[in-house]
């Protein structure tokens, strides 16, 4: 399995996490020589690619020992690092997924005060207001609802365009560099519900984020509401003396 020689540390991050998610691998990955013979690249590619996929939480590498997985690969559902920033449409199709998008409502009003404060307006301000359905293969994953400072060119764009990524036609305007998030375990009410096709009600992982430029200025605010079954949210946490 040879690759060729564009962006090699990516293609071969993705050729790790391929083999991950098709159990060619077990709890350890081969080592560092091993996995640049199999791919026919440098080890130092290798060991780019192989912190890159650390850094996403999906291996853990042991000094003198070796890298270990953490993408659990008995459950079928989604796994994604939290203290990474991405779009739901990334995380959705490097699992090997097809992400779509329905239900999808849009309009301008006024937000209220609290949302209005995180925007950084001591005042009501107006805003774009998209809510939506993030679907994996047509199943519904997460119900999300974004709050977004916008400008009439901002408006006329994402009314005339079909964006697949929110992250995208935001960074179009104001690229997004981190956010702010507080984690809330929820209990689905008849509209997430009726939001999420569920017959039952289910426990939720609420993520409420603001969203900022690399000067620190909010961009756009949301609430996401996943289906815990579904997609899961881990992170490596690390012992400090």
């Amino acid at each position: 399995m040879k690759l060729t020689n564009r962006t090699l540390s990516s293609k071969v991050k993705e050729a790790i996490f391929d083999m991950i998610k098709n159990s060619d691998f077990m709890s350890k990955l081969p080592s560092e020589q091993e996995l640049a013979s199999l791919l026919g690249v440098s080890r130092n590619t290798v060991r780019e690619a192989i912190k890159t996929l650390e850094n996403e939480g999906l291996v853990i590498s042991r000094h003198g020992i070796g890298t270990f997985v953490t993408l659990y690969k008995s459950t079928q559902n989604i796994r994604y690092n939290i203290a990474a920033l991405d779009s739901t449409t990334k995380i959705i199709a490097e699992h090997g997924y097809v992400p779509g998008t329905k239900s999808i409502h849009m309009d301008t009003r006024m937000a209220s005060l609290d949302i209005s404060q995180k925007l950084g307006s001591d005042e009501p301000v107006e805003v774009l207001y998209i809510e939506r359905v993030r679907t994996a293969d047509n199943t519904s994953i997460v119900y999300v609802e974004d709050y977004i400072r916008h400008t009439d060119e901002m408006l006329n764009d994402f009314s005339n365009n079909n964006y697949a990524s929110l992250f995208n036609f935001v960074n179009n305007y104001v690229p997004v560099s981190f956010s702010n998030c507080s984690i809330h375990a929820v209990l689905s009410n008849e509209k997430l519900m009726d939001k999420l096709s569920l017959t039952e009600p289910k426990a939720l992982l609420l993520l409420q984020q603001i969203h900022y430029s690399a000067k620190g200025i909010p961009v756009f605010y949301s609430d996401s509401y996943f289906i815990t079954d579904k997609l899961e949210f881990n992170i490596i946490r690390r012992y400090t003396k």
